[in-house]
C-alpha cells in the first residue's frame, strides 16, 4: 500500500467528521442528551427516556415495561407519567425544563426540537428499579387504606380460621356483634338483635385455604321487604271483601293475584288461579265456561286477546259482556305500575235489570200521556222541560230534540209564538219564577170562537206540571190540530 500524505490524512479525517455528524443528524435530529451524573460505582444511578409525539421511542432502562394501556388509544407518555405518578407529579404538557425531587430520586425533563428527553436519577440505587417498587409499594399501600376505610366488614381469614386482619368497619362493630357474624355457618343473611339488623355475608376462599369475608349491611332492604309484604297483606285482606273480581298479571303476563270474588264470578278452580297461569290461558278458560263472549272469529281470538290487553296497558279497555246464563259483566282493564295491568270484573246483571226496567216504566209512561187529549208538560224547579207528551209538542210547535232540557224562556217563547197571548204567558211565567206552589188556571179567547186553557198544577219537589187544553169553536169550526 502507498504510503499516505500529511495531506491525505487530513482528507480522510475530514471525510470521517463529515459522516459521523451526518449520521447522528439522520438518527434523531437532536444532539444526545446530558446524562445526570451517577453516584460512584453505580453506573444504573440514571436512566434516559427519549419521547417523541408522545410515543416512547428510546430508553437504557433494562427490561423496561409501560404500565398496560387504560384505553385502548392510551399514548405512551400517558402510561409513562402514570409509572412516575406515585411518586412525581408530571404535568401532561412540558414546555420548558422541569426538575422535580422525591427523597434520594431527581426526575429532569427537557423539551428540545419536537422531542421530551426525561432523565432519572437516583443516588442510592437504580433509578428504574428502585422507582418501580416503590411505585408498587406506594400502591399497596394506597389499596390498604381504600380496604381499611371501606364502609363494609372486611375480615382476612387464614387456613386454621383464625382472623388475620379486618378493616375499620369490623372493629366499629360490638364485640357480641362481630362474634355472631364470625359464627356464622355459610353465606347468607345473618340477624343482629340490639338493635335489630340484618347483614349479608360472602366467602371468598383463598389459595392458602383461607379466606376473605364481607358483611354487607342489608337492614333497610329487609324492613322494605317487610313492609311491601305486609302492605300485600293488607291488600289482599282489603281485596278479599270486594264484590268486584280482581286479577293482576305481573309483566311478564302471569297471574300475579287475584281476590275471591274473581272465583265467585267466574268460577274458575282456585288451584289453577294459584298456579299463576298465562293471561292468555286465562282468558282461554274464561271462554272455555262461557264466562265471556264467544268470538266471532275463533281464528283471531288471540289477536283480540292481545288488543285487549294493549287497551288494557293504556287504560282504555272497558266493555260490558252480556253472557250466555243471562249475566252481564262490566270488564275494566287497568295499567299497574312496573308494567303489570289489572282487570277488575263486575256483575252489574241487577243494576242492567233496573236500568231495562225504568226503561220499560218511561216508555210506558210516555205511551200513556201520549193518549191524553191534553198537553201535558213537566218542568223542572227551574222551569227546564223535563218531558211532554205527543199533543202538548204539536200545541207548541216543539221539535223532536226539543221536547226534554229546554229552558223555560225558550219553551215560553215557542208557546207566545203558537199563541201571541201577551198577558196569558206573563202570568204563567211570573208565578214560575215564583216557584208555582199554588195552582194556577187561565183561560184565553183564540178568535173564531176557539180558546186557550193554561193550567199549573205543583207535583212535589219543585216540580211543576203545565197542562194546555185546546177548545175548538162551537160553530163547527176545524179545531186546531197539532
Amino acid at each position: 500500500m502507498a504510503e499516505m500524505t500529511a495531506l491525505d490524512l487530513a482528507i480522510l479525517a475530514g471525510l470521517a467528521l463529515a459522516i459521523s455528524l451526518a449520521v447522528a443528524w439522520l438518527s434523531g435530529r437532536v444532539a444526545p442528551p446530558r446524562p445526570v451524573p451517577a453516584a460512584p460505582g453505580d453506573a444504573g444511578g440514571v436512566r434516559h427516556f427519549l419521547f417523541r409525539d408522545g410515543a416512547l421511542i428510546d430508553s437504557d432502562a433494562p427490561d423496561f415495561l409501560l404500565p398496560d394501556a387504560a384505553t385502548p388509544d392510551e399514548a405512551d407518555w400517558s402510561r409513562f407519567r402514570r409509572w412516575l405518578a406515585p411518586r412525581f407529579a408530571v404535568p401532561g404538557t412540558v414546555t420548558q425544563d422541569i426538575t422535580l425531587s422525591a427523597d434520594t430520586a431527581r426526575l429532569t425533563l427537557r423539551p428540545h426540537r419536537g422531542a421530551l428527553r426525561v432523565t432519572l436519577a437516583d443516588s442510592g440505587a437504580c433509578a428504574a428499579e428502585r422507582h418501580g417498587l416503590l411505585a408498587r409499594l406506594r400502591a399497596r399501600e394506597d389499596h390498604a387504606r381504600a380496604l381499611f376505610a371501606a364502609p363494609l366488614p372486611l375480615w382476612l381469614r387464614g387456613a386454621s380460621g383464625a382472623v388475620c386482619w379486618q378493616n375499620g368497619a369490623a372493629l366499629a362493630l360490638a364485640a357480641p356483634d362481630r362474634a355472631r357474624l364470625l359464627e356464622a355457618d355459610g353465606p347468607g343473611r345473618v340477624a343482629l338483635d340490639e338493635p335489630p339488623r340484618w347483614y349479608e355475608l360472602a366467602r371468598v376462599p383463598q389459595p392458602d385455604g383461607g379466606e376473605i369475608l364481607y358483611a354487607t349491611d342489608i337492614t333497610a332492604t329487609v324492613l322494605a321487604e317487610q313492609s311491601q309484604r305486609d302492605f300485600v297483606q293488607t291488600l289482599a285482606r282489603t281485596f278479599a271483601d270486594l264484590p268486584t273480581g280482581l286479577a293482576v298479571f305481573d309483566r311478564s303476563r302471569a297471574l300475579a293475584m287475584f281476590n275471591p270474588a274473581l272465583t265467585d264470578l267466574t268460577g274458575l278452580d282456585p288451584v289453577f288461579l294459584s298456579n299463576r297461569p298465562e293471561i292468555f290461558d286465562f282468558f282461554d278458560r274464561l271462554r272455555d265456561r262461557q264466562v265471556m263472549p264467544e268470538p266471532r272469529n275463533y281464528a283471531s281470538w288471540r289477536a283480540q286477546i292481545a288488543a285487549m290487553i294493549r287497551a288494557a296497558d293504556d287504560g282504555q279497555y272497558q266493555e260490558v259482556w252480556s253472557l250466555a246464563n243471562g249475566r252481564t259483566y262490566r270488564v275494566t282493564g287497568r295499567p299497574h305500575p312496573n308494567g303489570a295491568v289489572a282487570f277488575l270484573l263486575a256483575d252489574i246483571s241487577d243494576e242492567v235489570a233496573s236500568t231495562r226496567d225504568q226503561r220499560a216504566a218511561l216508555e210506558l209512561r210516555q205511551a200513556a200521556l201520549d193518549h191524553v187529549g191534553e198537553g201535558v208538560a213537566v218542568l223542572d224547579r227551574d222551569g227546564t222541560l223535563l218531558f211532554c207528551n205527543r199533543r202538548f209538542a204539536g200545541l207548541a210547535r216543539l221539535a223532536p230534540e226539543a221536547r226534554a232540557n229546554l229552558p223555560l224562556a225558550e219553551l215560553l217563547a215557542a208557546c207566545r209564538a203558537r199563541f201571541p197571548r201577551v198577558a196569558l204567558w206573563n202570568g204563567v211565567e211570573a208565578r214560575m219564577r215564583a216557584g208555582a206552589t199554588i195552582p194556577f188556571t187561565d183561560c184565553a179567547p183564540l178568535g173564531s170562537g176557539a180558546s186557550l186553557s193554561v193550567r199549573l198544577m205543583p207535583l212535589g219537589q219543585g216540580q211543576t206540571m203545565l197542562v194546555l187544553h185546546h177548545q175548538g169553536a162551537r160553530t163547527g169550526t176545524v179545531a186546531l190540530s197539532a
